[in-house]
This record gives structure tokens, C-alpha cells and sequence, in this order.
């Protein structure tokens, strides 16, 4: 093996180690990926669960971006930081003309509710 290729495998097991996977001498690494893959400890989640928690944290992601195109906020720090490189800062909820279907989408769909009726009904008839 070449020094690359070993100093690779060393922190694969390594890493296998660390998430409770510690292939035995002789064992396939394949079976130890395959465990790892569906079992967890208290301590560390499996790899199922890991990876569903990035697809969470990515759909949050980019709901909170939507979410401030529909408000017209900066979607990188919602007028909360001075030096941010999209807005310099100012981008406040309000600042910047609204996407209209994120707010369609959004924002809409509360103020019906809050007003208490539906967009096709009309007052006093």
C-alpha cells in the first residue's frame, strides 16, 4: 500500500472506531459499514438517522431562506449582522420588496386566517 492509501485506511477505521463500529481482524469492512449504517449507541446515532437529520436541517434551511425572500428580510442573517455580505445589515424583515410567491405561500395563508375569512369572500354579502 502506498503511504496515501494506508494513512486513508488508518482513518476510516478510525473513524468506523469512533462510531462503534470496530470491525474485527479479518472482518469485512463491508459488514462493519453495513452495522454502522443501522445501529446506533446512546451516545451516537446511526447513519439512517444522521442522514435524516441532514435532510431536515437542509429543508429548515432553506424554509428560513423562503421565509425571508416572503418577508422581504436578507435570507443569509435577517438584518442581524453589520457585516453580512448580502445586505451590509440592513436587511430587516421590510427592507427589501417581498418575493410574491413566497409570500403567497407563507405569509398569505396567516393573514386569511388572522382576518378570518377566505380570499374569494367578499365583505358584507
Amino acid at each position: 500500500m502506498k503511504d496515501k492509501d494506508t494513512a486513508e485506511f488508518q482513518d476510516m477505521l478510525a473513524a468506523l472506531r469512533m462510531l462503534g463500529a470496530d470491525p474485527a481482524p479479518g472482518a469485512s469492512v463491508g459488514r462493519a459499514m453495513a452495522r454502522m449504517q443501522t445501529t446506533g449507541t446512546a451516545d451516537r446515532p446511526s447513519w439512517a438517522a444522521l442522514q435524516r437529520l441532514e435532510r431536515e436541517n437542509e429543508l429548515l434551511i432553506d424554509h428560513a431562506e423562503m421565509l425571508a425572500c416572503a418577508l422581504g428580510a436578507c435570507p443569509n442573517c435577517w438584518g442581524t449582522l453589520e457585516d453580512c455580505e448580502e445586505c451590509g445589515g440592513v436587511g430587516r424583515p421590510g427592507a427589501f420588496n417581498p418575493d410574491r410567491t413566497c409570500f403567497d405561500h407563507f405569509v398569505l395563508p396567516v393573514i386569511i386566517r388572522v382576518l378570518g375569512h377566505r380570499p374569494t369572500e367578499t365583505s358584507g354579502a
